[in-house]
């Protein structure tokens, strides 16, 4: 037997699939008698026997099989034109594009009037961006089938493809000429006079649909759309209100009514016309949830109206309760508006359509973790993961929580279990995830695996700040390595230099290196930049200590690490200094 091919696990197309069985069979019974010409009996007995069992054994996935076996075919019937066709799509599938041409080639010149090998080497040139020989094969096709209409759509396909949009336009025309006036061909040609530039010709083909079909109001539609587009609102506008007296409840025209007000500068007509589409029932759920992706910013921030656009979403949530987005665009309003339970409970009933919205699970997260709810992240996080229990990010939300409740040893082992599920691709998560593994070895003790774990995070994002401020203040804590601290340090106040932790982080630093002066500069930076909602205690004691070293203000040092102190740094460590009125400067 001839060497295996290994063929792709995903197939280029299924055409082989198409060429079914039974129509092979009947290809087979009309060749009998050509054959029997060229084959002896014995001949074609053997052909017959091995033909069948090479298609049971394609129909079995057994690819590398059956295609030994329709070579053995062909060895002994080279003219057999169906075998041709077997081997040329078998070869696509392995990849092995030119013997499938080949292959093709020879299945259509024995039977030209097959439409499926035509077909399937049409298909190949496509893939190929073989236009040329694509266009000239359909247009053999076309003279054999020219009452077939995909073949008029192919060859339009295929000269717009090579950029030929006259030709594309041609055959989109005799299309027509069999079928009559239909939208998607009128949206073609008008598709491919706008890519020309042929304003008149592509408006043309819409008139002539709104000809033929005088009660379709849509073709107005985008009638008034096209003059809306070319700087003519007037007549824009014209249709719209005729559109209106006509069918008042057409939901498109309030659509392009909208687009027609902010056209003309009045936003607050634009807001209303697209409530307006929003409550009418004709429109289908799914463009209403398009119209609300586009314009729930403007909805939520119109505070002169906000009680107005709540009962809209009432109205829909009511009208669609299962569609899992509008009750997410809901949410959205009513976090906006403040009123936290029931955005929560609308992301609650998202979660009771669709449990596995790992997006709707980490907003909900999200939500809880602004209140610094902890218990509640964690208790949500364990019910996400029920269902999603391979979702790194779960893990890691999870990890926090635990941490920031002081149950240590559980943000251990939920952060390590996060590692296990990241992808390669999620390199930001993995930085994430390893810093925080960092920050739990540092609390627990484990210095050296904090700094390989903070090692791991820079590898994976080297533009982390936050880990580099933390590996950087925790190796100025151990005092190792300080000028690597300093460069890392350094680097996160260039990129954030009103940041007060970074510019603490890097006058400690100093300090811990003998350069009181310049620490001086950066921990008065720090302290100028302070946010209230900060934990201030430690940044405060720092400056005490820089004060200190640096001499000359004792008075004020003392008045600092007393107002750490009073801020909730009750330490052992400062309750000393305060009582000693100092320390001991020969042994900071």
């Amino acid at each position: 037997m001839q060497k295996k091919i290994f063929f792709f696990p995903v197939l280029i197309f299924l055409c082989f699939m198409a060429i079914s069985c039974s129509s092979t069979r009947k290809t087979v019974t009309q060749q009998h008698n050509i054959q029997a010409s060229r084959l002896t009996p014995e001949q074609q007995s053997q052909f017959d026997y091995y033909f069948y069992e090479a298609l049971r054994l394609k129909n079995n996935l057994q690819l590398d099989e059956a295609m030994e076996t329709f070579l053995f075919c062909r060895q002994i019937d080279s003219l057999d034109a169906e075998v041709q066709s077997q081997l040329g799509v078998l070869y696509v599938n392995a990849g092995l594009i030119e013997p499938a041409m080949k292959a093709l080639k020879k299945a259509v010149e024995l039977q030209p009037t097959n439409w499926w090998y035509s077909m399937t080497l049409l298909n190949i040139y496509s893939q190929q961006k073989n236009w040329e020989e694509a266009i000239a094969l359909a247009n053999a096709v076309q003279k054999i089938y020219p009452q077939k209409e995909e073949i008029y759509s192919t060859l339009a396909q295929l000269y717009k493809a090579a950029g030929n949009i006259d030709k594309a336009i041609d055959a989109y025309n005799q299309l027509e000429n069999l079928t009559g006036i239909e939208e998607n061909i009128s949206f073609a040609k008008f598709g491919l006079y706008a890519q020309q530039n042929k304003i008149k010709k592509a408006i043309a083909e819409i008139d002539r649909l709104i000809e033929k079909y005088p009660t379709e109001n849509r073709y107005k539609v985008l009638r008034g759309d096209i003059y809306l587009q070319q700087n003519n609102p007037e007549q824009a506008f014209a249709i719209y209100e005729q559109i209106l007296k006509e069918e008042p409840q057409n939901p498109f025209v309030y659509v392009s009514l909208s687009e027609y007000y902010k056209k003309v500068n009045q936003p607050e007509k634009a807001m209303e016309a697209i409530v307006s589409a929003l409550k009418n029932e004709q429109l289908d759920v799914d463009t209403k949830i398009e119209i609300l992706g586009q314009y729930i910013d403007n909805l939520i921030k119109d505070n002169e109206k906000l009680d107005e656009t709540e009962a809209l979403f009432k109205l829909l949530v009511d009208r669609y309760p299962l569609e899992e987005q509008v009750h997410g665009y809901y949410a959205l309003f009513l976090e906006y508006r403040k009123q936290i339970p029931e955005a929560i409970s609308e992301l609650e009933t998202m979660l009771n359509i669709n449990p596995k919205n790992q997006q709707t699970w980490i907003k909900l997260i999200q939500i809880y973790w602004t209140e610094k709810n902890f218990e509640k992240v964690y208790a949500t996080t364990q019910r996400a993961i029920e269902v999603l229990p391979e979702e790194p990010m779960l893990y890691f939300y999870q990890g926090i929580a635990l941490y920031q409740l002081n149950n240590i040893q559980a943000s251990l082992q939920s952060t390590q279990k996060a590692l296990l599920y990241i992808k390669d691709e999620q390199k930001a998560l993995k930085s994430d995830v390893y810093a925080q593994l960092g920050d739990i070895y540092s609390k627990i003790g484990q210095k050296d695996s904090a700094f390989i774990a903070y090692e791991e995070s820079l590898k994976a994002n080297p533009e982390n700040v936050y880990v580099m401020n933390n590996y950087a203040y925790y190796l100025s804590l151990e005092k190792r390595d300080l000028k690597k601290a300093e460069r890392m340090s350094a680097k996160t106040v260039e990129k954030e230099p009103n940041n007060a932790t970074f510019l603490d982080t890097y006058a400690w630093i100093l300090y811990q290196q003998g350069n009181y002066s310049l620490a001086k500069f950066y921990i008065e930076r720090a302290i100028d930049n302070l946010k209230d909602e900060q934990d201030n205690g430690v940044i405060y004691e720092h400056y005490g200590d820089i004060l200190w070293m640096y001499g000359g203000n004792d008075e004020k040092a003392l008045e600092m690490w007393k107002k750490s102190y009073e801020l909730g740094n009750k330490t052992e460590e400062l309750k000393q200094k305060i009582e000693n009125k100092g320390f001991d400067r020969r042994n900071k």
